[in-house]
């Protein structure tokens, strides 16, 4: 009987330990505080303020009757993607942002 009382301490010690293991771990954010600028023509840059996660640029061209994207590298927050568009068809741009 001592036995089965001291197993089942232990499972509770080991349940409450794993509780507070879990709690401890931060919980992530999307990427905030994104925004993307046009440093030249044809050019979209973007930045992300804070949060987890990674972003990039995405520049909007149009050729023809057909709306295409560049994507820019994805890269951390607090970090700058880039990418290009052909000035003349550039319609605008976005930031793209995952995790």
């Amino acid at each position: 009987m001592r036995i089965r009382s001291l197993s089942a301490a232990a499972v509770l010690a080991v349940a409450l330990g794993a509780g507070t293991l879990a709690a401890a771990v931060p919980a992530s954010a999307a990427p905030v505080g994104c925004r993307p600028t046009y440093p030249y023509n044809g050019a979209v840059t973007t930045y992300c303020s804070g949060g987890t996660g990674e972003h990039r640029a995405v520049c909007l061209y149009r050729d023809g009757g057909t709306t295409l994207k560049n994507f820019g590298a994805w890269v951390p927050t607090t970090s700058s993607s880039t990418t290009w568009c052909p000035p003349a068809s550039m319609i605008g741009g976005n930031v793209e942002v995952r995790g």
